[in-house]
């Protein structure tokens, strides 16, 4: 049984109450005997269905499904050991209006804050720009903490402001580029760009 129409009923059963139309007898208990099947069923799915939400009650029934509790995983907090390099991050944040965790999240997941590192691929630095992109941003040494920090942040706004502010699509650009969001119109099914979103929004 679809429990947004067993909510819907039961909010039905429940106004009829309250405004006085179960007047006859017989007609009230044949509708209360529907209503405690309706709330019996709606339990019994309830339990029956996998579902990584929390337990409904017969109270959240009567909610809106948006406004139902849900269990979402606290974000793990990124620890930025280097003061110099999270100042940068404050910096960039503010600069382009990027949440400041989102940015620390990258950086964390693109180099563990190693200002040296070059991929395979060759992309540099905090932010794993590639020497094309960082030319493009205007930065003239992707090893330069500040200089990758506020080209990659300046480079993350802009995809955020292409997918109209969705992290997981602007992050997908980030690392598959926005060709391949837009050609698949989303997350690109490469093993390694779902792995990505997911493993920056583990502690944005």
């Amino acid at each position: 049984m679809d429990l947004n129409k067993v909510q819907h009923l039961i909010q039905m059963q429940a106004l009829s109450m309250m405004n006085g139309q179960s007047r006859d007898s017989f007609s009230s208990g044949v509708r209360d005997m529907a209503f405690q099947s309706m709330l019996e069923a709606a339990m019994k799915q309830e339990h029956s269905v996998p579902t990584r939400t929390n337990r409904v009650t017969a109270v959240d029934l009567f909610q809106p499904a948006t406004l139902r509790s849900t269990e979402v995983a606290a974000p793990k907090k990124v620890e930025v050991n280097n003061e110099e390099v999270d100042t940068i991050i404050q910096k960039a944040s503010e600069r382009f209006g990027v949440n400041v965790d989102l940015i620390r999240s990258v950086v964390k997941t693109e180099s563990n804050f190693d200002a040296d590192v070059v991929s395979h691929a060759g992309a540099q630095g905090l932010m794993q720009l590639m020497p094309q992109t960082a030319q493009g941003l205007g930065v003239e040494n992707p090893f330069d903490p500040e200089q990758n920090v506020m080209g990659g942040t300046k480079y993350l706004k802009q995809m955020l402001d292409r997918y109209d502010g969705d992290s997981k699509l602007a992050l997908a650009a980030y690392n598959a580029g926005p060709g391949n969001v837009d050609k698949y119109g989303g997350v690109p099914p490469f093993q390694e760009t779902q792995h990505y979103v997911k493993k920056v929004l583990n502690f944005a």
